[in-house]
């Protein structure tokens, strides 16, 4: 191909434009995927804190009552669907802990043991004891390890679970930890023993799930509606303003994208067009040899192109290189600030093809002008200058 041939030689005379370019466009592409990353390694740290740690379908009680009678009914309902990995009956309250002459305000939880870790994954947390104990020993618990440190509870020691009217005497079967505030203020009780201390009867006051593709809550929570009258919710609903935050952000950084390729556009179409005003005469004489004012437009936007794979690879490895020396560090986040308790980059392969495109396609805008501006010249006056 002649146009191909004569872009080729164009570049390997000119091994300073070339660098030039691609040095534009190779860092102009290496601080977009470092971007890509680091919102995607933000995204994933959102969504494993918020929706990993808790489970993804929410179903309450109706608005005029305070528990859930059927609950029954509607595990059975949510266990029909093909992606539920986990379903949990769960009946919460508040209590005070007494232990000797300590008094704590905790809030207890009461559940099948082994549901609730399908759902909540708690024998991850656990340091001491048995989570399953729960199911044969009615009056046992299981109790934050800041709590513990606080009412001075040790393993197998008794202590007053206290709730109005009621109130019933525990033994510490287990320690958890989860690294969150709940270590100092939840205590984990066997689900029938928690019905005793509400004293309303075989009831709960939620009903919660986990699915395989978190994804497919929102349908399992429209289904839910229509079939009860109970208040179901999504986890994208119970995060609906996290959610928003992370989409607000995605337009900034689209808005951060945009002024570098302008920039680098910018940059990309001065370098062509200086040196579209050096080859001038070049350019005449190719015309004059009969070279139609369509293939000089070729010639100059091919060597726009052929200069954007190098540069894609480049600045792949130049992100790639960044990542790891991020990640090399422990950079901690405030995380009432960030919602992220450390700065994470999560390089995935599409985002090298996005690189791969960005290229091409910068390259490719940045090359029209010049070379339509280049097939445009008057071949006497350019073979003149």
């Amino acid at each position: 191909m002649f146009e191909l041939t004569v872009a080729s030689s164009h570049i390997l005379r000119n091994p300073k434009m070339a660098s030039f370019t691609v040095a534009a466009v190779s860092l102009a592409v290496a601080v977009i995927v470092v971007f890509m990353g680091l919102l995607g390694g933000f995204e994933q740290e959102i969504i494993t804190s918020t929706v990993e740690n808790n489970p993804h379908i929410y179903v309450q009680p109706k608005e005029d009552e305070t528990y859930i009678y059927l609950y029954r009914t509607v595990s059975s309902f949510l266990w029909e669907y093909p992606g539920v990995e986990a379903v949990s009956a769960r009946l919460s309250g508040k209590a005070g802990a007494k232990y000797k002459d300590k008094v704590r305000g905790v809030e207890f939880l009461g559940i099948d043991p082994a549901d609730e870790n399908r759902l909540m994954k708690v024998e991850e947390d656990i340091v001491g004891g048995d989570f399953q104990d729960l199911r044969s020993r009615k009056l046992s618990a299981f109790v934050g390890t800041k709590l513990a440190e606080e009412l001075k509870l040790d393993l197998e020691d008794d202590f007053i679970l206290a709730r109005g009217n009621q109130s019933a005497k525990l033994r510490v079967a287990g320690l958890f930890e989860t690294g969150s505030a709940r270590d100092r203020s939840q205590i984990y009780i066997p689900l029938s023993t928690a019905q005793d201390l509400v004293g309303k009867g075989d009831v709960v006051s939620e009903v919660d799930a986990r699915v395989a593709d978190i994804y497919q809550a929102p349908y399992i929570v429209s289904d839910l509606r229509s079939s009860f009258r109970y208040q179901s919710k999504s986890w994208q609903d119970m995060n609906e303003d996290i959610l928003k935050l992370i989409e607000t952000q995605k337009w900034f950084i689209n808005i951060f994208y945009f002024l570098i390729f302008i920039i680098a556009g910018f940059g990309i179409a001065n370098t062509m067009i200086m040196i579209i005003s050096r080859r001038a005469k070049e350019i005449g004489i190719l015309m004059a040899m009969g070279a139609p004012r369509r293939s000089i437009l070729k010639i100059f936007l091919l060597e726009s192109l052929i200069l954007a794979p190098p540069a894609a690879l480049l600045g792949s490895i130049l992100a790639y290189l960044a990542a790891n020396l991020i990640m090399s560090y422990d950079i901690e986040l405030p995380s009432e600030i960030y919602m992220v308790s450390k700065m994470t980059v999560v390089m995935s392969p599409e985002f090298f093809i996005y690189a791969m495109l960005f290229a091409l396609l910068v390259n490719f805008v940045a090359g029209m002008y010049p070379a339509w501006k280049a097939s445009k010249m008057d071949p006497v006056e350019a073979i003149g200058e």
